[in-house]
């Protein structure tokens, strides 16, 4: 077995990735050596619970986001518990995919979930005549069952819509037409699409911010102080072991949990300030604003196929639906390359990304049965999580999965995760966004800047699509 061999990490260990290679790599140079934990490294185990948590707090708040955007298009009130019970769905989707994906498919360590590219072909669906939504005052008075045949029926719709989905994506991947067609997925067909994904959502994220810019700017610049400024500060910290008993350990605790601190921070801010009274109860960084979902959410819930009733199959649904597949596969593949580049591996072969989008296409079929409201696609955010952590280790990656399926199952914990202040969620969403626009433009390096038709082509992809 052929294998993609990796740069030298600062230890100068050598380190393989095996893979199936079918031919030569091209734009292979990695980014850099400096790797905090390398593909096959397993960073210790005091360590790695963390940096799972941190991978599950970025899948999370980008799937808040995204659900923040989706359930008033569902006519879901605010403190419904369908909003933790939706959440916890996509939750439970994320942790199986990215399991899979990591195992079985492209086996590089990126985080799948529910992405922004089935959520731009989700809304205009629910802006047809037939799903527009009553007031909040009318939802209200109609009652709770009433409501929740109303929600329903229209993640129903979605559910067929994402079912033939996932199918076609399935038979591109495994067919063997993805490995056929890369030699036409070029940066000037990635960097357009992904920026734009990125783009046409960081309103959300600006509105969101701006519910308290004091709290929201306070959280990018500790965003940008940890992860830029302190990342290389190394902090000496006690560690007990079993077999060593207790000793002492010198991280850059700043570089590896960036994300994380910034926050951990933020929110308990937040609370202290709202229990003693300083924050009014109308601002966004009330905690106590969001907790009539926390009270009405269940302990336990295990979400199950077809849940919300049986999927329904519309065709305008279907061909509304049909643009997500292929701007989906133009943003994987561009997330493969990019988390190969940033791992210090070569760039992945054929067969791994064919394997890789038939995964995607799985993974969208069993979103569909379970009925999330959207696909799955690869983490841009937690691709750029790896740029900013030096920290691509699958072991961590996988237990990741592992913690999105278990608290899947815990209802109320993830209303808690909902009561996230806004202006934090805002402040490191947008941050996340940039990140999506900032690895698309990476993959300039590889055309001809100087090439007047290789400009025009990115302008004009790029002004239509605004």
């Amino acid at each position: 077995m052929d294998v993609i061999k990796m740069a030298p990490d600062h230890n100068n260990t050598a380190l393989e990735m095996p893979f199936d290679l079918e031919d030569e790599p091209e734009n292979s140079e990695p980014v850099d050596d400096c790797l905090a934990y390398a593909i096959n490294v397993n960073p210790p185990s005091y360590l790695t619970p963390l940096l799972a948590i941190q991978n599950v707090v970025t899948t999370l708040s980008c799937l808040i986001f995204v659900y923040n955007i989706l359930a008033p298009k569902l006519c879901i009130l605010p403190e419904d518990p369908a909003r933790a019970h939706l959440l916890a769905t996509a939750v439970m989707v994320a942790g199986f995919s990215t399991g899979m994906q990591t195992m079985l498919g492209v086996r590089l360590p990126i985080v799948q979930s529910s992405g922004f590219v089935y959520l731009f072909c989700t809304l205009p669906i629910l802006e047809l005549p037939k799903w527009q939504c009553n007031s909040n005052i009318d939802l209200f008075t109609m009652g709770p069952e009433a409501r929740t045949l109303v929600w329903n029926l229209r993640v129903r719709d979605i559910q067929g819509a994402m079912i033939i989905t996932g199918i076609i994506q399935m038979f591109l991947g495994y067919s063997g037409f993805i490995g056929k067609s890369l030699k036409y997925i070029t940066p000037l067909t990635v960097v357009p699409t992904m920026c734009l994904i990125g783009l046409s959502v960081i309103e959300k994220g600006v509105f969101l911010m701006s519910g308290n810019w004091t709290t929201a700017i306070i959280t990018l610049f500790l965003l940008t102080l940890f992860s830029q400024y302190l990342r290389k500060v190394v902090i000496s910290l006690p560690v007990y072991s079993s077999q060593g008993g207790l000793f002492r350990v010198r991280l850059k605790i700043f570089a590896l949990f960036s994300i994380l601190l910034s926050v951990g921070i933020m929110w308990i801010a937040c609370v202290y300030l709202t229990h003693r009274n300083i924050i009014l109860p109308t601002d966004p960084t009330n905690t106590e604003s969001k907790t009539g979902v926390l009270r009405n959410a269940p302990m336990f819930r295990l979400p199950y196929p077809f849940q919300w009733g049986r999927p329904t199959f519309s065709l305008t649904s279907v061909l509304a639906m049909l643009p997500a597949i292929f701007a989906n596969i133009v943003q994987s593949v561009a997330n493969y390359y990019t988390c190969a580049r940033f791992s210090n591996l070569t760039k992945p072969p054929k067969n791994a990304i064919s394997r890789g989008i038939g995964i995607e296409g799985i993974s969208t079929i069993f979103a569909g049965f379970l009925g999330t409201g959207s696909g799955v696609s690869s983490s841009s955010e937690n691709v750029g999580n790896i740029g900013i952590t030096r920290v691509c280790s699958r072991n961590v990656i996988g237990l990741a999965a592992c913690i999105m399926i278990f608290l899947s199952t815990f209802t109320k914990l993830i209303a808690l995760l909902i009561t996230l202040p806004d202006p934090v969620l805002g402040a490191m969403t947008s941050v996340l966004l940039v990140l999506i626009g900032s690895v698309a433009l990476s993959n300039l390096q590889f055309i001809n800047l100087n090439s007047l038709r290789n400009m025009y082509i990115l302008g004009l992809s790029i002004f239509f699509g605004l």
